[in-house]
Parts: structure tokens; C-alpha cells; sequence
């Protein structure tokens, strides 16, 4: 591993029945500029309840430890794996938390093998559980959030740096259909100073059937767009049209500082209590719907003066 490097392993869940959710995130980073550091997030939306709230404590790349065989992370004293996590930040602000991962479905990658293994794109994405369960407790300052049954996701992300601009989405369960799963991205790659235009990947699973766009190539049948916090987006496979959009309020979106591998500041909106609906239409036509338990994700260079930036 040498810089310019990045890699985050993350999981989210949402309550089943109440707009709760969280987010954990261990990640290192390596600038071009020889900056260092291993980070660990705490993320809890609930603006409903206690408020949503975001935690992040930095600790030397030293106290880092990510493994691929078996895959696991350890920052510190917490960890992370495709069974457990478990962890606690001492400090100002306090965090602790120990959940078990069960289940979790076959792995989404949402490109093709040749591309992750390629120098472009840069930045590397899977879920490695997309349809995992939940159970334990964590806590953040002095709000305690019970686990029991809740429906999440594991996942990697990794490369040279992060894509300069993109809007994330995902769903590990629609209202109704809960062993169906999406994962898109509309992304705008860069070389050198210069945005390419945007390119939309996707997989939906659903009722045992895969539509997926995983490259370039694939991706002239898609179409998509998108403005804090509403995403629209369609693609087309043979007779059939998938259509869908992704939106969220303000007051369920986290604002984060990213740091990226060249050492300049991007800004992160991330909701995981969005609201997502898809249509295949085309033969016998599906709606899936997936209210206030969706992700969306918009990462930016523009500072969006109406979400509070909590870490």
C-alpha cells in the first residue's frame, strides 16, 4: 500500500419500523503530501428522537490494521468484520457499541472484475453483505440505541482517491420485498483538473432476477440526474425500463469533511433515512418502494450552507 491511497469499511442499519439508523466507518488515508491517519465515524440519524449526530476520533496509521484474508479492520480499540463490530472512543465525547452481523446475501460489485483491477476508475467500491441483520446496542455521548432486527449492509470502498463528484445510493430491503436490494452510483470521474461526464452504474436484485450496468460501455443506456437531496434516474434492458428516483429532507442528511488523498477538503452529505422508488415497466410491470430507510450520498466541492457539518 503506497500513497496516494484511501480505504473505507463501513456499515449502516436501519430500525425496522422507526427513521432511525446508523453509520460506522473505519478508514486510513494517505495524501500525495506524506499525511497520515486512520480514522474512526460514528454516525446516528434520528432526527425524530435525540437528533442526528456524528462522531469522528483520529488515531495514527500506526494503530491501524486492515487484513484481506480474513477481512477485518481494527482502528485502535474497535474493530470490525463480517460478523461482529465492537469498539469504543474515550475523549470529550464518548462512543461505545457491540453488534453481531448476521446473514447478508450474495456480495454486490458494481463493476466489472477487469475494472477492479484497473487503474481507472480510481475509486473502488463492493457490499459485501447487502442484505445483513443488526442486533446489539450502541451508544454516542448519552444516547443509547437498542438493536434488535435491524437491516443493513456491509461494505469496502478503496482506490487512489475518491471520485470528484457523485451521488450514492442504496437499499438492503424495500418496503414489502425485503430480500431486494439496489446499489447505484451517478458518478463524474476525473483526469488531472478535468470532470469527465457523468456515468451511471446499477444492480437491482429482485424476485430473483439481477439487472445491473457495471461499465462505461453499458452505461449509454442509462440516464440519470441529480441536486441536494433529489436523484432521478432510468436504464433500459431489451423491452424493459427501469425507472426510479432517491430523495431526502435536509433535516435527515449528516454533513461530513472528507479529506482526499490530495489533501484538499471535500464535503459529504450522506441521509440514511431517504426515501427510494423504483419501476420496471416493460411486460409485467414492479413498483418497490423503501420509505425513509434508503441511502443517498452526495459528495461535493460546494459547501451547502442548510446541513450542519458534525464531524
Amino acid at each position: 500500500m503506497t500513497a496516494p491511497y484511501y480505504e473505507s469499511r463501513f456499515i449502516r442499519a436501519n430500525h425496522p419500523d422507526r427513521s432511525q439508523a446508523l453509520w460506522l466507518r473505519e478508514t486510513r488515508l494517505l495524501t500525495s503530501a506524506g499525511a497520515t491517519s486512520a480514522d474512526v465515524w460514528v454516525m446516528v440519524f434520528d432526527p425524530e428522537g435525540a437528533g442526528n449526530r456524528a462522531l469522528k476520533q483520529p488515531h495514527p496509521i500506526d494503530d491501524a490494521e486492515f487484513r484481506t484474508d480474513p477481512w477485518t479492520a481494527r482502528i485502535g480499540d474497535t474493530t470490525l468484520d463480517h460478523s461482529c463490530a465492537r469498539g469504543s472512543l474515550s475523549g470529550p465525547r464518548a462512543a461505545t457499541w457491540s453488534l453481531r452481523i448476521t446473514g447478508g446475501g450474495e456480495p454486490v460489485k458494481l463493476l466489472t472484475e477487469r475494472q477492479y483491477s484497473a487503474r481507472f476508475p480510481s475509486a473502488k467500491t463492493q457490499v459485501r453483505s447487502p442484505l445483513a441483520r443488526f442486533d446489539g446496542h450502541l451508544i454516542v455521548d448519552d444516547v443509547r440505541l437498542d438493536l434488535n432486527g435491524w437491516t443493513g449492509s456491509v461494505n469496502h470502498n478503496w482506490g487512489r482517491r475518491h471520485t470528484p463528484a457523485y451521488a450514492f445510493g442504496q437499499v438492503c430491503g424495500f418496503d414489502g420485498a425485503v430480500s431486494s436490494s439496489l446499489e447505484i452510483v451517478t458518478a463524474r470521474a476525473g483526469v488531472g483538473p478535468l470532470l469527465l461526464p457523468p456515468v451511471t452504474l446499477l444492480v437491482l436484485r429482485h424476485d430473483g432476477r439481477e439487472f445491473a450496468v457495471r461499465s462505461v460501455l453499458a452505461a449509454r443506456r442509462t440516464h440519470a440526474g441529480y441536486r441536494p437531496f433529489d436523484w432521478s434516474f432510468s436504464a433500459g434492458f431489451g423491452d424493459l425500463t427501469l425507472s426510479g428516483e432517491i430523495s431526502a429532507a435536509a433535516g435527515d442528511v449528516i454533513g461530513l469533511n472528507y479529506t482526499d488523498t490530495n489533501g484538499k477538503t471535500k464535503y459529504c452529505y450522506n441521509s440514511a433515512l431517504a426515501s427510494c422508488r423504483v419501476r420496471l415497466s416493460g411486460g409485467d410491470s414492479v413498483e418497490l418502494t423503501a420509505t425513509r430507510r434508503a441511502m443517498l450520498e452526495i459528495l461535493t466541492d460546494t459547501r451547502l450552507e442548510d446541513v450542519a457539518l458534525l464531524a
